[in-house]
């Protein structure tokens, strides 16, 4: 019995992960190599090779990351080339024409000003004025609304029934027609500001 529950090795052996490196390096066996002569790990990380070349040259992380903070796409230009440069970079390196000069053609250009067509500039002012005097006609309404609400009137209501409920409500809610009770003063206060809306709109005589 003391045989069944005695200590058995469970492992033969213990396999440890290799070093980074290492990895790298049997990596590169199967890949690449770094383009650095100097290195033998994987050239996994590409990186441009000098403006006029094709291509791109293979680094492990380590010089990747050098040659990239020393790489100048720059150099050799001359000064006629940097401003040529910075000029299509204004651009987004897209071609540009003078206006009626591009692909569009001269035809298509002078299309765009034709009066059956377009009206420029005075098209657009004219529309919005129209709709600047329009969004102010709705205020004015809406409140010349909420003002005939305050009297409990129709949008309809003539000058006259304007009059007639103005001078009643006036009388009902003045602290002198309820025996120096001050409590509808808020009332006639809104009755007195529907009023002066009305007489501004032109609903109602002054």
């Amino acid at each position: 019995m003391a045989d069944a529950f005695s200590y058995r090795v469970k492992f033969t052996d213990i396999r440890v992960k290799p070093p980074k490196e290492e990895q790298e390096r049997q990596k590169a066996v199967e890949t690449r190599e770094c383009h650095r002569d100097d290195c033998d790990l994987a050239g996994d990380h590409p990186a441009p090779k000098p403006r006029g070349l094709e291509g791109v040259y293979w680094f492990c992380q380590k010089h990747a990351g050098e040659y990239n903070r020393n790489y100048d796409f720059f150099a050799g230009m001359s000064d006629a080339e940097l401003e040529a440069f910075n000029e299509m970079a204004r651009h987004g390196f897209q071609k540009t024409w003078k206006f009626g000069t591009g692909p569009m053609g001269k035809d298509k250009a002078a299309a765009a000003h034709d009066p059956r067509r377009w009206r420029g500039k005075e098209f657009f002012e004219q529309n919005a004025e129209a709709r600047q005097a329009r969004r102010k006609e709705q205020q004015s309404e809406g409140v010349t609304a909420q003002a005939l609400a305050e009297l409990d009137l129709e949008a309809g209501a003539t000058a006259n029934e304007i009059r007639v409920r103005y001078s009643e409500y006036i009388r009902k809610f003045h602290p002198d027609s309820n025996g120096g009770d001050r409590s509808t003063e808020h009332m006639l206060a809104r009755v007195l500001r529907a009023g002066k809306t009305l007489k501004a709109a032109g609903m109602m005589k002054a």
